[in-house]
């Protein structure tokens, strides 16, 4: 669902808060794919909820997946799954792989394909695979309190500035999150797939999924309610169009009728919803990466995905009038190095319910 604090779980356990996914060629070898997921926002900053240090570790024995679903059933048919030991730093972390009906059962555990230090990068068994996983600047680029008000604005009828919904600040870039890196195979997975993670825990023998996340922002803008995420952070993305139009449809009726572009505004949310769902990255390895006006094919660390998911929802033309993270690596493992943490009470990311 990809958000930061999407959930009353995710508040309260910053250790299964998905806040991001990403997907694109890996730029140092197009054979390669890199796979990044985040979670904790605000690692070793007051939560804004209940003003306790958001963890700066893993949730041990709980299962973060890399889902790969190869058949278009969106359905998971590779899995990558790291499980953590220990609550202090450094952790360890084992790497599992599944695939086949192993990747659909909530018993499989997966066959051991690498383990190491959280900090490390571990070279897996599976030859050209490696795995990075440490903490890191939050990638999320987003001015997300003014794309609240702007929003607000939206569905209460009323008339925000319908060119930028940014006042020009990246509401994450002096914050940190606990980041899983991994460099895959091609060949491994397919030319063409559909992505996202999950956390899962170990509930007597079998696995609960508790979240997860595909898209950037979609629990913010169109599920940010406590039965909805719930409802959506435990299903499968196949239930996606049957169990979430309604949630995009009614926030995207609204917000087109006050401020778009369109002469049928339930028509145009109807759309709009099946162009979102299923929640998931749709990746072709035969076309460049990218999160763009051309379409999502993947999504890059560089991808103005706020332009493009907020001109969609509001049915004209949107600016973020912000520029990417400036301390992106040029090389592996991509994402910014830990920032340092700010004092005061912590950079609050508010949902619309605040």
């Amino acid at each position: 669902m990809s958000h930061h604090f999407d959930s009353p779980e995710a508040r309260a356990d910053s250790r299964i808060n998905i806040t991001d996914n990403f997907l694109f060629h890996d730029p140092a070898d197009r054979s390669k794919v890199v796979a990044i997921t985040c979670v904790s926002p605000l690692a070793g900053l007051p939560s804004p909820y209940h003003g306790q240090l958001q963890w700066r570790t893993f949730r041990p024995t709980a299962a973060y997946d890399m889902r790969f679903d190869t058949d278009g059933d969106l359905r998971p048919d590779r899995v990558l799954r790291c499980i953590f030991s220990g609550d202090d730093a450094p952790q360890r972390v084992e790497v599992r792989w599944l695939q086949g009906a192993a990747a659909n059962d909530d018993h499989a555990i997966g066959e051991v394909i690498g383990s190491g230090a959280v900090g490390d990068t571990i070279t897996l068994s599976m030859p050209g695979a490696r795995i990075w996983i440490g903490e890191a600047g939050d990638p999320f680029w987003l001015d997300a309190v003014a794309a609240k008000g702007f929003l607000d604005a939206a569905l209460a009828g009323g008339s925000p500035p319908v060119s930028s919904f940014s006042n020009g600040q990246v509401t994450t870039a002096a914050t940190n999150v606990l980041a899983i890196v991994a460099d895959l195979p091609i060949a491994l997975l397919g030319q063409r797939l559909h992505f996202n993670s999950a956390v899962s825990a170990n509930d007597h023998g079998h696995w609960h999924q508790v979240s997860r996340c595909g898209r950037p922002n979609f629990a913010a803008t169109f599920v940010d309610h406590p039965e909805r995420s719930r409802a959506m952070n435990e299903s499968m993305p196949e239930h996606d169009v049957r169990d979430f139009s309604g949630d995009v449809e009614r926030v995207v009726s609204i917000v087109a009728a006050n401020v778009g572009r369109v002469p049928d505004p339930a028509g145009y949310a109807t759309r709009v919803a099946r162009s979102l769902l299923p929640d998931v990255i749709p990746f072709d390895a035969t076309l460049p990466s990218g999160f763009d006006f051309a379409g999502v094919n993947g999504r890059t660390l560089h991808d103005d995905f706020g332009a493009v998911v907020y001109s969609a929802v509001f049915g004209r033309p949107m600016d973020t009038a912000i520029a990417p993270l400036a301390d992106l690596r040029a090389s592996w493992p991509w994402v910014p190095a830990p920032r340092p943490l700010p004092g005061g009470p912590g950079v609050a990311v508010p949902t619309r319910n605040e």
